[in-house]
């Protein structure tokens, strides 16, 4: 018989249902091959990267999913995959496609990797398939010689500041939990092409660091580009920062991610949560979500009175209108950080912030559609039991603009195939990068 090949679209319990049944044709399941990594040093940087080998073409996708350190952490740098499993992962299950690890990967965390599958097939089912993970080569990663480091994700946003300020000494009685490294990851929320902004913001940062007795390790990845118009990259976003401390995790002991959810009770799908980061743990390097049992507006409070934190909060989620460590203050991220600081009046301490609120600015927060309903009514409670009436009603307003915007946005999707709404996206914003399409 005909060799028999099942469409990338039949989750991975229909395609084993079938495989038994066909017989005895021999099968074929669509598989994406994560190759071994390689390493590369040049020019004072260490290279890190894999190859991913799709049967199902996707356009624009790089042939490789890379990070980049400085050349002094080269030595802790292995060719092991641990750092790259999770991000192909989710391209995987967006293709339909099973995958296949060739290099080195952490039992620990190849357990845990069905699981992680699991929570995000049932977060988004029709945009993440119940795909298969098969492992060539299962092996613990090597118990670090010398002295590690205890490192924070670090971006200069109110969530990454407030896990900083939480594990330095004099707020850390356990030694063992005391940061001593921050990681900022250029090709995150700034992205590759936007170097100016990256160095404006890492160059106070490190030095920063260095006030507190602390080193800060900048470091950079494509990993974006795997989602661009794909996947949201706020779905996206915690595998490869994750993977980041993966890759120089003989280095790391601990990791903390701050969260950017403020409640136990109120857990949403989310890239980087309590329910799912630790999951990509390794026997060696241990992930913890920190900050999720207090509020946005709770962690500000803590802030405003930490003179390290002056002029330096960076939340800005317009990365065209941002300069450096200078904010837009027209983002739903600008508008909800303006508020704040109206309502603990520390706005003097905030002069990279330079616009106040006014009705129209709440108008265009809901229309924005992303202003984070939660976070928007947390907002609203203390501005009325602060006496803000006028405050209130336009975070009310904007509650609302939201709902409505969100709504219609998602009626209109119903009409596009996800192919045709991937080709509208290239169109109507700017694309990171155009990268050929890989024969």
């Amino acid at each position: 018989m005909k060799n028999v090949v099942f469409h990338k679209n039949l989750s991975y319990k229909k395609k084993l249902f079938l495989s038994e049944w066909v017989a005895p044709a021999h099968v074929i399941i669509t598989l994406m091959l994560l190759h071994t990594p390689t390493k590369t040093i040049e020019s004072g940087q260490v290279r890190m990267a894999t190859r991913f080998e799709l049967q199902t073409p996707l356009p624009y996708l790089p042939y490789e999913l890379w990070y980049r350190f400085p050349e002094k952490y080269a030595e802790h740098i292995s060719l092991r995959s641990d750092a790259f499993v999770a991000t192909a992962l989710l391209v995987a299950m967006y293709t339909g496609e099973d995958l296949q690890i060739r290099g080195a990967i952490s039992p620990k965390l190849a357990y845990n990797l069905f699981e992680y599958r699991n929570v995000f097939h049932a977060w988004y089912p029709n945009l993440f398939q119940q795909v298969n993970i098969q492992y060539n080569h299962l092996e613990t990663p090597p118990h670090p010689k010398g002295k590690t480091a205890v490192a924070t994700a670090f971006s200069g946003g109110v969530d990454s500041f407030y896990t900083l300020w939480s594990h330095l000494p004099e707020n850390q009685p356990i030694p063992e939990s005391r940061t001593t490294h921050g990681l900022f990851v250029h090709g995150l929320d700034l992205r590759l092409n936007d170097e100016l902004n990256y160095q404006a913001a890492a160059e106070p940062y490190s030095k920063l660091f260095e006030e507190l007795g602390l080193e800060l390790i900048q470091a950079s990845t494509n990993a974006h580009q795997f989602s661009e118009f794909r996947i949201n990259w706020t779905i996206f976003h915690g595998a490869p920062l994750i993977g980041a401390a993966l890759c120089i995790g003989s280095f790391i002991n601990r990791f903390y991610i701050a969260s950017s959810l403020s409640d136990y009770n109120n857990l949403v799908p989310y890239g980087s949560t309590p329910l799912i980061d630790h999951l990509l743990s390794t026997e060696t390097t241990h992930i913890i979500n920190h900050g999720t049992n207090i509020s946005r507006s709770e962690k500000t409070s803590v802030l405003v009175r930490w003179p390290v934190t002056y002029h330096k909060l960076r939340v800005c989620a317009n990365k065209i209108r941002m300069q450096g460590l200078n904010n837009c203050c027209t983002c739903q991220k600008c508008y909800r950080m303006i508020i704040l600081f109206e309502l603990t009046k520390v706005r003097h301490h905030y002069n990279n912030f330079g616009k106040n609120m006014t009705p129209i600015s709440y108008l265009h927060w809901g229309m924005l559609n992303n202003l984070d309903p939660l976070t928007a009514r947390e907002l609203r409670k203390s501005a009325l039991i602060s006496g803000r009436v006028g405050m209130a009603l336009g975070i009310h307003v904007a509650i609302i603009i939201d709902a409505i915007t969100g709504g219609a946005i998602k009626l209109l999707k119903n009409f596009f195939s996800r192919d045709q709404l991937y080709r509208l996206k290239r169109v109507i914003y700017q694309p990171e990068s155009n990268i050929p399409k890989v024969k």
